[in-house]
């Protein structure tokens, strides 16, 4: 008899069936979890479970290409070698749909209470396989999101880097922002330092000296007016040194004396000086210091990833996050999507429950109970069988331990005989020992009395 044949239908009507020489019919209904035996009494529902096995079939596959997807994201591309883990995932979806829509038997009522494990249990691997294809569906505008948000990263840590190593620590060196961000300490820092000091102690000095300076000419001036008969502002108009000119010109030169005019001069030409010779060394530390900086800063930034690196599964998730909460278009198609391959997911267990409650159910169910009452009367006979074996072999050890205490007190009773038979030996015995020892007393006695009697070993007198 064929897969679809049934009782009292000849064997050549269901060789008529599609599919019957590849047997496909029957290996998709294996996916469905379906007892052959059980079907081929109701052989009108076969397509139905035909249908299911399909449906199990189809979600198996996007499973598969949902894992292709997934691992192609996380590697950074296709590879051959990822159809072993596809295929692995494959079977495990397989056989777990197989597993819920083979265990949805039943009437209604008991259908219902199984419902929402069943369900909860579908739409969770439903979020499994459909997160993948989510983001292979959007992939082009998650790559760009990503790319944007790496050239961002890129040119704000490069701007970063080249504050936080700066020449002058004023532009940005030693802010918090930098405290991991350093990468090179200036190699002409404390040159810069000494020339800071130095040209700050010469602005003052020269502050100081065209200060005196200028005083120094006022009074310089007045007296020269003075001496030269000019008259000005605190001149008298006469020529010649009169006491004012000597006056004014004491005045200057006591002027000069005491702010040591001269001696500041010169102290300002030896700092320009050294200044200027400090400028020239310090220039080039500071064009090698900006190339080594430059350097570095681009191998920070470098390691940073850039357009050409792959992108990751986590970061394409984060894009998608970011890129439908900016947009609630997105957000609703993201959704849609993700809610209709769900729902592609689910439909092993939908399409086992809508389908209601068939002929092959029932008969399952029925099949279930017998071969649980079968069980149950199994197990009662062989407790039973065991159970009399138990009190026939308590019975057999109480016989056994009967016999054994008869046989005990037999011993028992022979040995006591045994043992009053000694004694009454022993009695015996000492009698005769204490008869034989009383004949020899007698015998001694007439001895010594002069009398010969006659005494046998028995006693006797003659």
């Amino acid at each position: 008899m064929t897969e679809d044949s049934s009782p009292g239908r000849h064997s050549k009507e269901s060789r008529t069936e599609p599919g019957e020489r590849l047997q496909l019919g029957r290996r998709l209904r294996v996916l469905a979890g379906v007892n052959e035996n059980i079907l081929n009494q109701v052989p009108l529902e076969r397509t139905r479970y035909v249908g299911l096995g399909g449906v199990v079939l189809g979600t198996a596959v996007i499973a598969a290409i949902s894992m292709w997807f997934a691992l192609s994201q996380v590697l950074g591309g296709s590879h051959i070698g990822l159809l072993v883990p596809a295929v692995i995932w494959m079977l495990i979806v397989l056989n777990l749909d197989r597993w819920l829509v083979s265990t949805v038997t039943g009437i209604w009522r008991r259908r219902l209470l199984m419902l929402i494990p069943r369900l909860l249990v579908a739409v969770v691997l439903g979020f499994v396989i459909a997160e993948p294809l989510v983001l292979k569906v959007f992939e082009t505008a998650l790559v760009q999101h990503i790319l944007d948000e790496r050239q961002a990263d890129r040119d704000a840590e490069r701007a970063l880097l080249l504050k936080c190593n700066s020449q002058e620590p004023a532009e940005g060196r030693g802010s918090p922002g930098c405290r991991n961000a350093t990468l090179l300490t200036p190699a002409a820092e404390p040159v810069a330092a000494k020339l800071r000091a130095m040209e700050n102690d010469a602005e003052k000095l020269r502050a100081r000296v065209n200060a005196d300076s200028a005083h120094y000419n006022r009074l310089f001036a007045q007296a020269t007016n003075e001496c030269g008969g000019v008259r000005t502002e605190g001149t008298s108009g006469r020529r010649g040194p009169g006491p004012l000119c000597k006056r004014l010109d004491a005045a200057a030169e006591a002027f000069g004396s005491r702010s040591r005019l001269v001696e500041n001069r010169d102290r300002l030409r030896s700092l320009d000086a050294k200044i200027s010779a400090l400028r020239g060394p310090l220039a080039d530390k500071r064009a090698d210091f900006g190339l080594r900086v430059e350097t570095a800063v681009r191998d920070r930034v470098d390691a940073l990833p850039g357009r050409k690196d792959p992108i990751g599964l986590l970061e394409r998730m984060r894009a998608l996050h970011e890129l439908t909460a900016e947009n609630a278009y997105l957000f609703g198609a993201g959704w849609m999507l993700r809610l209709f391959l769900i729902l592609i997911d689910c439909l092993p267990v939908l399409v086992k429950l809508m389908g209601g409650t068939t002929t092959y159910d029932r008969m399952v169910e029925h099949a279930n109970r017998t071969q649980e009452r079968i069980h149950e009367k199994r197990l009662q006979l062989n407790a039973d069988a065991e159970i009399g074996e138990l009190e026939l072999q308590a019975h057999h050890d109480a016989e056994n331990r009967r016999r054994r205490r008869q046989l005990t007190d037999v011993d028992g009773l022979a040995a006591d005989a045994k043992a009053r038979a000694a004694v009454e030996e022993m009695i015996k015995r000492r009698t005769e020992e204490m008869r034989l020892h009383d004949l020899k007393n007698v015998i001694k006695e007439e001895r010594r009395n002069g009398s010969h009697p006659h005494v046998d070993l028995t006693g006797s007198q003659n």
